[in-house]
């Protein structure tokens, strides 16, 4: 890569690593604030209804990321944008409907509902900027999609600290994200209109649209199965525990993100180079891969490390009802390991037109995560639903490859190699 190209790699990372440390402290402040305001039960409603629609809104990665930035070697970018945002938006709908029936088939109280179908909402708006947000990211300005985000969070905050001091009700949050996105979605707009103006409107293409779809349905399924494994423990535990219980585990997910900070900005400012390397010099982008894994995996080693020194002191800010959070996060880290190790694993087998092996990896995943799940839920409680997800990731996010002979097996070598620190060194290893 030029100088030039390294240089705007680091400036993206270190703008999506600010905006993830931005975010981070920033909700350390207020979320113990409002987890403390409202108590596990009702901070735990609401967490579930986040759960859920979570899951809802897999639907949306029937239009992979990865696929995206691979169309803009061949597609004017106004008219990918464009076309993005429509599909995202009818796929935000269908979601929407699946929603719907979800409440008539729960018949939830009334409060659950009014917070689910808020949420719901503020999905469709969040949807509608991916693909303004895939462009900067493409391009390594994620600064713009940080500054957007960041004033929106600012704004967030403030709100919700004014919801605790005014006593106001638990749905008052999901209001309060609603607007956030609302606002986010408004200054993106202007920012991006101001850099590329919207010359594609109305330009509609639905071959384009159905051919980046079909490339993005084992991608979307595998991708599916990795956010229903991970958010179905905590409707599970909603549903065999407590709705306390959940309050409690969303905390420890909170934790989690800490030492997952690092993962997002690198692995989506590396990936449109890889795209552009794979294509030019394989054995570059081998090398490559190799040395961007085993960064990842020992950052993720230090930073786990370093968390178990700062977050039992931190634990002290939080009601005593939330100590059981503490040890959940300790399991947790085992499954992060494997998400680090795993980085690029997704995006190679996009670039090599193998995303049915994510695919089948991933739906044989969920299979076993709910006969864990299950299983541990109702002998170990809540340490039994971070002990199944961490099972899990291992599983699909290593082991799994070695069920699909070479392609499978190559991954593995180069995730295995990537656990070796010397790698990081790789520019002075391959030459050699």
């Amino acid at each position: 890569m030029m100088k030039t190209e390294k240089s705007k790699i680091l400036s993206n990372i270190f703008w999506m690593t600010f905006d993830k440390v931005f975010i981070l402290l920033l909700n350390v402040f207020v979320t113990v604030k409002v987890a403390n305001h409202y108590g596990a039960t009702e901070y735990g409603v609401y967490q579930y209804a986040i759960s859920v629609v979570a899951i809802l809104e897999v639907l949306g990665s029937f239009i992979d990321g990865r696929v995206v930035k691979k169309q803009y070697l061949e597609t004017d970018p106004s008219i990918l944008v464009w076309n993005v945002t429509i599909a995202r938006l009818m796929l935000s709908l269908i979601s929407l409907l699946f929603g719907v029936c979800v409440l008539f088939v729960a018949t939830p109280d009334f409060e659950f509902t009014l917070i689910f179908c808020l949420l719901l909402f503020n999905s469709i708006i969040n949807g509608s900027q991916f693909g303004m947000i895939n462009r900067y990211e493409y391009l390594c300005r994620s600064k713009v999609n940080v500054l957007a985000r960041d004033i929106a969070s600012v704004l967030g905050s403030l709100l919700q600290l004014f919801a605790v001091w005014k006593k106001l009700p638990t749905y008052v949050l999901a209001i309060i994200v609603l607007i956030t996105t609302i606002q986010n979605l408004f200054l993106l707009f202007f920012l991006y209109h101001r850099d590329f103006g919207i010359t594609a409107w109305g330009a509609t293409d639905f071959v384009l649209i159905w051919d980046m779809v079909k490339e993005s349905i084992p991608l979307g399924i595998a991708a599916s199965c990795a956010v229903i494994y991970s958010k179905r423990d905590t409707v599970m535990t909603g549903a065999m525990l407590t709705k306390a219980d959940v309050g409690v585990y969303s905390i420890a997910l909170k934790l989690i993100s800490v030492v997952q900070i690092a993962l997002s900005p690198i692995r989506e400012s590396v990936y449109p180079g890889l795209i552009r390397l794979y294509h030019t010099d394989k054995k570059r982008y081998e090398q490559r891969y190799i040395q961007i894994t085993a960064t990842l995996t020992w950052i993720f080693i230090f930073g786990a490390a370093l968390s178990f020194y700062i977050l039992p002191k931190l634990m002290f800010l939080m009601n005593r009802e939330y100590e059981a959070a503490l040890p959940i996060y300790k399991i947790y880290i085992i499954g992060s390991f494997f998400m680090y190790n795993a980085a690029l694993r997704a995006g190679h087998f996009t670039l090599i037109h193998r995303g049915r092996i994510l695919m089948y990896s991933q739906l044989f995943s969920v299979l076993i995560n709910l006969i864990l799940n299950y299983w541990l839920i109702r002998s170990k409680g809540l340490m039994g639903a971070a002990i199944a997800t961490a099972i899990t990731q291992a599983l699909s996010l290593m082991f799994f490859n070695l069920f699909f002979k070479k392609d499978g097996w190559q991954v593995f070598k180069l995730q295995l190699l990537g656990m070796n620190p010397v790698y990081i060194f790789s520019k002075v290893i391959f030459k050699t």
